[in-house]
């Protein structure tokens, strides 16, 4: 069995051969496979040429590329020489460049493309150590630099004359060694450089994998960054059992979902939020959708959504927070056994027929004609039914094949994590962080649980401590709970061997993450009665109130974010009495409604100056931030405002599209300031 992901790689390459293991796109956007002997190949020929170039083992390689086949046959190639990459996207800044590369001390660049490589020249005279340049693009006419293909030829003939370098350097790989060095986008301060080793991607390849059901005739489409380690753990997985990896693009991916027809797809919750947006702009639009076929979806989710209900709660899949009383379970399961019946795939129908035959020969005959009508009736209205005329529909255009999409990354916010398990997509959402390489948990087919991140994955140690840094909750590395009680909310610190080695040159930042092997995760979360990790918060996104109330942002910013007319938005108060929300519009969708009512749309500042619209607003904030769903009094937003220009990458967001908290409060204070003093 491998023991690092070199070992991983020539393993992968003996048992799997032809089968394609990566598809990319030729110019003309047709997919053009290579297979995994082809791929271990070029990986070893690259690796040979590295060699020859001074490479050595244990150095740090930087790559700055997105999703191609290059990228993965680079990856290989380093790996196999004892280094580690340094891996980071084409949207990378110029200060970025500089920090990352220089804080790396990467003596060699793999580069994407020509225009890449003048973002990077840009730079260059910041970059002294960087000896060596390699452009990884087939056409790429750039002068003074090398070229990767070449680089493979090169190594092919050193091969073909009897080199085997690769092969000792593999045979020293210890599962210590880092295979790559990832700079955290973080929402404050310099990125850091977390220290991934082989031991780590090797526990996520060999725990993960039976977790996710996933077998070799499986699809993956590619549409994460590639260079972040979630997408790259969804890569090694396929690798481990011969499946196929199809890249794609935002821009491409629903053209890709109808000609890959995936199985699974790594995702961020951000795609499902857009896509969950589109379906339910369509279905709202009168000039896209018929009031008739409009009613005929709310009636198709209405009955998925109520069976679906049922059956969660039946079959022990439905989250319990508290510790349910068993009586009153009783009899709520009593309740959503009816609903079943109400709504499950012909259930009426054979309910009210076995009725109907009963009560023909007695003295209730006269209720057969009506049950029998009722049958009849229930064999249309029934969540079967409904679902091929309708829901089956929205299936067909990911493919119709979609087992599940793995979301992480993000949390999925309730209302979208609810209509796509309930539509008959199953979204496996899971937990992690770069630092734990990174699936901490992820929900699996058995214990499909909303409102949780799943089960803990296999030989992870995890607590859950209060502000005193007492344990409440205690998880072993075998899952059970050895200390404290299940239900207590406090901060998530995990021990196991994903946990990162540390930050690269950065002692402090290592001492204040790990402490005695303990990875403070800064996420606040509980062991939920069903024995599944559910996140609440972030520990240091935490609003403290005046008064003293801690209150998780999270929950009510997506609550407000159900709203048509609220694209994003931001939870103020630190420190004030109440809390505050910054918001920015659909604008979409509030200019329709400006026309309706009568309020200019010309200009966007004066638009969401206006008193009519600050009115709207005030409404929405109220009819979804309220004591009726759940929030206390403490938790419910008052003062407002209302912004123009959205939170963007690279300046309100980072690149896993996590608000920087810090910088939006910076960018806003005189207007935050302003909200609470005029109030």
């Amino acid at each position: 069995m491998a023991e690092n992901l070199a070992q991983l790689f020539r393993e992968s390459a003996e048992k799997f051969k032809n089968k394609p293991a990566f598809l990319y796109k030729d110019a003309q956007k047709n997919y053009l496979p290579i297979n995994y002997s082809e791929l271990y190949e070029a990986g070893v020929n690259l690796a040979e040429a590295l060699i020859e170039l001074g490479i050595q083992s244990r150095d740090h390689v930087a790559l700055l590329a997105d999703n191609r086949v290059e990228w993965i046959i680079a990856d290989y190639g380093i790996i196999m020489t004892g280094a580690a990459d340094v891996p980071r996207g084409t949207d990378i800044t110029d200060s970025e460049i500089v920090y990352i590369v220089s804080h790396s001390e990467s003596e060699v660049v793999f580069i994407e493309n020509d225009k890449m490589l003048e973002k990077f020249n840009r730079n260059k005279s910041q970059l002294g150590k960087v000896k060596t340049i390699i452009v990884m693009d087939k056409e790429s006419e750039a002068p003074g630099v090398l070229k990767m293909y070449d680089l493979i030829e090169k190594g092919k003939g050193l091969r073909a004359s009897g080199s085997r370098k690769v092969e000792d350097r593999v045979a020293s790989i210890k599962p210590e060694d880092l295979f790559t060095l990832i700079y955290t986008s973080g929402t404050t301060g310099l990125p850091k450089g977390v220290q991934l080793r082989h031991s780590n991607m090797m526990h996520q390849v060999l725990n993960v994998t039976p977790m996710l059901k996933i077998n070799a005739e499986a699809k993956l489409l590619s549409i994460l960054p590639v260079w972040h380690v979630f997408e790259r753990v969804v890569e090694y997985v396929c690798i481990s059992i011969g499946a196929a990896t199809y890249y794609t693009n935002v821009r491409d991916l629903r053209q890709d979902l109808a000609t890959v027809k995936p199985t699974f797809m790594g995702s961020a919750p951000r795609l499902w939020e857009n896509i969950y947006n589109g379906i339910y702009t369509r279905i709202n639009d009168p000039s896209q959708t018929p009031a008739i076929r409009r009613g005929l979806f709310k009636l198709a989710y209405f009955f998925s959504d109520k069976k679906n209900a049922a059956v969660r709660f039946i079959t022990g899949k439905e989250v319990d927070y508290t510790g349910r009383n068993p009586i009153v379970s009783l009899f709520y399961g009593i309740l959503m056994l009816v609903q079943l019946v109400l709504t499950g795939p012909f259930t009426l129908t054979v309910a009210s027929s076995i009725a109907a035959y009963i009560l023909a020969p007695t003295e209730f005959s006269y209720l057969s004609l009506p049950l029998y009508i009722l049958a009849g009736l229930g064999v249309f209205f029934n969540s079967a039914t409904l679902d091929k005329i309708v829901l089956s529909k929205i299936r067909t255009a990911t493919g119709g094949r979609l087992k599940a999409s793995i979301s992480g990354g993000g949390a999925l916010p309730r209302h979208v994590d609810e209509f796509f398990n309930n539509i008959g997509i199953n979204v496996l959402e899971g937990y992690g962080m770069t630092e734990t390489s990174p699936v901490l948990s992820v929900r699996t087919f058995q214990k499909l649980i909303i409102g949780s991140v799943g089960s803990i994955v296999p030989k992870t140690h995890l607590q859950i401590r209060n502000d005193n840094n007492e344990i409440l909750t205690e998880i072993d590395a075998n899952g059970k709970v050895i200390k404290g009680k299940l239900g207590r909310k406090g901060v998530v610190f995990v021990n196991g061997p994903q946990v990162m080695k540390g930050y690269f040159k950065n002692e402090e930042a290592t001492s204040k993450a790990l402490v005695d092997g303990w990875m403070n995760t800064g996420d606040m979360g509980m062991i939920n009665f069903k024995h599944t990790l559910t996140l609440t918060g972030r520990a240091k996104d935490t609003v403290v109130l005046l008064g003293g109330e801690n209150v998780e942002p999270v929950p009510i910013e997506n609550k407000l974010q159900e709203s048509v007319y609220i694209s994003q938005c931001m939870i103020i108060g630190q420190d004030q009495k109440n809390l505050g929300a910054i918001i920015v519009p659909d604008f979409e969708k509030l200019e329709e409604w400006a026309k309706e009512n009568g309020v200019d749309t010309s200009n966007k500042e004066a638009l969401i100056d206006n008193a009519k619209v600050v009115d709207l607003y005030k409404k929405e904030i109220k009819a979804l931030n309220n004591a009726k769903n759940g929030f206390k009094s403490f938790e419910q937003v008052t003062p407002f405002f209302i912004v123009s220009k959205p939170f963007e990458v690279g300046d309100e967001l980072n690149n896993m599209l996590k608000m920087k908290r810090h910088v939006i409060a910076e960018k806003y204070a005189d207007k935050i300031k302003k909200v609470y003093t005029d109030k």
